[in-house]
């Protein structure tokens, strides 16, 4: 038989147990919601990406072999464009670390291109 203070422990901790389950429930939530692509607000898909999708789509359209972009495909190219900009800085960053440094430079960008095969379409194109 279980003493009155023995009683009250397994409550405490049941209590207890129930907050930190509700407190899981809700951080998954939140989390659930910040991952949702599709979540809309005022009829507008939310910000997905940190570029302006305006100015996506009309770089888009200065080429003169697209005659529409859906806002989907702006989405993906935007989203993309922001992965590989991020690479492309934590590689660059790579070098910046090696050379003591605080600050990326040029010469750190230019110092991935021959090193890593995935950018070797870069090389040229970067030209002053």
């Amino acid at each position: 038989e279980l003493t009155r203070a023995q009683l009250q422990k397994r409550s405490l901790a049941g209590n207890t147990r129930g907050m930190m389950e509700a407190e899981e429930e809700s951080r998954s939530h939140s989390q659930q919601q910040q991952q949702e692509p599709t979540s809309q607000r005022g009829g507008r898909v939310a910000a997905l990406t940190q570029l302006p999708l305006t100015r996506v789509k009309n770089i888009i359209k200065s080429d003169p072999d697209i005659t529409l972009a859906g806002q989907e495909a702006v989405l993906l190219i935007a989203k993309a464009t922001e992965l590989f900009i991020g690479h492309l800085a934590r590689l660059s960053h790579v070098n910046t670390v090696q050379g003591k440094r605080k600050t990326i430079q040029r010469r750190d960008l230019d110092a991935c291109l021959p090193v890593h095969d995935e950018l070797t379409f870069l090389e040229g194109t970067l030209d002053s």
